[in-house]
């Protein structure tokens, strides 16, 4: 079997761990001395983290990087499930994901303890280049990773200027933005690729395989390299001829049925897999038998 890539979401850390995303804003919220404060249900959280960081930092005397630090922290306590595991059967070349933490990397080597970044440019704020290697997997924390706090993609501002630096990378070529300058993208790709230096490559050139991630409407960045892709190939600016599939339990068919229009629209294939309510975590034993199946 050709080996995947894959790009994997928080859902495979809320199914088995009994630390899930809405105990790390509650204990954020903790943290900082407002409980009570805020009124969490229904707000996306990057702008529910702009309201906590103006408290925070207009109240209640703390930094930015204190948040990040103290999340960070919250994150690293979580370890690998079998899930985990199980998606690390199909040994993928390059797994991406939005998760800050290092369960992956636990699976593979339960004595891992720093990652080492080898992107192209050692970045501080964003996450174009950084990955590092854990046995023969790539790694590309894409939202940012526990031990760097201030690449952690939190706020809405921290999710708009990654997204200029992702279009840049893509359309126009990184300028003066980094030491080193690239050509865009779209550049490189009129002619063979000689090599990927980013994790957007991969979106544009490979089949890509989208687990655990709930695509949230405020995950701009995202939507945007969907919309942008199609409307590339669309337009033959690009000859893109790889897939995008996103794998969705059964059971939420209806709930979602919004976000599987847009995908439809955006030239991504969309995957039913069977779900059990009564054992989510068999929804990712059924993905990973999907794809190495295939």
């Amino acid at each position: 079997m050709k080996r995947p890539f894959l790009l994997v979401g928080n859902g495979v850390n809320n199914v088995l761990q009994d630390y899930k995303w809405q105990n790390l804003i509650d204990n954020l919220i903790d943290h900082i001395g407002a409980k009570g404060l805020f009124n969490t249900p229904n707000k996306p959280f990057p702008l529910l983290y702009e309201e906590i960081f103006v408290e925070a930092i207009k109240n209640r005397d703390y930094t930015e990087l204190a948040l990040k630090e103290f999340i960070s922290a919250e994150v690293l306590r979580l370890n690998p499930s079998k899930i985990h595991h199980e998606i690390l059967t199909l040994k993928p070349l390059h797994l991406l994901t939005t998760n800050y933490d290092f369960t992956f990397e636990k699976a593979l080597d339960p004595g891992f303890k720093e990652p080492k970044n080898e992107g192209a440019v050692k970045e501080t704020v964003y996450n174009i280049f950084r990955h590092h290697k854990t046995g023969d997997i790539n790694l590309w924390h894409i939202h940012g990773s526990a031990n760097n706090p201030s690449s952690l993609t939190l706020g809405y501002e921290h999710y708009s200027g990654y997204l200029q630096q992702m279009r840049n990378y893509i359309v126009t070529g990184t300028g003066t933005s980094y030491k080193q300058r690239f050509e865009s993208l779209i550049r490189r790709l009129s002619r063979p690729l000689k090599e990927n230096l980013s994790w957007l490559d991969f979106f544009f050139t490979e089949d890509v395989h989208i687990i655990g991630l709930t695509l949230d409407f405020i995950e701009i960045h995202l939507w945007w390299i969907f919309t942008f892709r199609q409307r590339a190939i669309l337009t033959k600016k690009i000859n893109i001829r790889n897939k995008i599939v996103y794998y969705y339990p059964t059971d939420l068919e209806t709930s979602i049925r919004n976000k599987l229009d847009l995908m439809k629209s955006m030239g991504i294939k969309t995957q039913p897999i069977p779900s059990d309510t009564a054992n989510k975590a068999i929804f990712y034993t059924r993905v990973v038998d999907h794809i190495r199946n295939q």
